[in-house]
């Protein structure tokens, strides 16, 4: 569902990308063809808790790295997190 769900949104997804900075709305981040910038009011990062949790200042646990369960338990938990930003 989710795979069908993102070229259906029109969402640009990165892989094997490093940021680099995030500032006024631009994100600047390393890829694989080089550095890039992209206008932006929200960034979703797909990488380890510990290595983020004392560097972000609102960073939250969700998913099975909250509690192991369905895709279902994943989708609610996300969309709790985003309603109450």
């Amino acid at each position: 569902m989710l795979e069908k769900l993102i070229p259906f949104n029109n969402i640009d997804v990165k892989t094997n990308s490093k940021v680099k900075a995030y500032k006024d709305g631009l994100l600047e981040m390393e890829t694989e063809s080089g550095t890039q910038k992209i206008k932006c009011d929200s960034v979703i990062l797909s990488v380890g808790y510990k290595e983020l949790e004392f560097e972000v200042p609102e960073i939250y646990l969700l998913g099975d790295a909250r509690k192991v369960s369905n895709i279902m338990y994943g989708i609610w938990d996300a969309y709790e997190v985003a309603n109450h930003i």
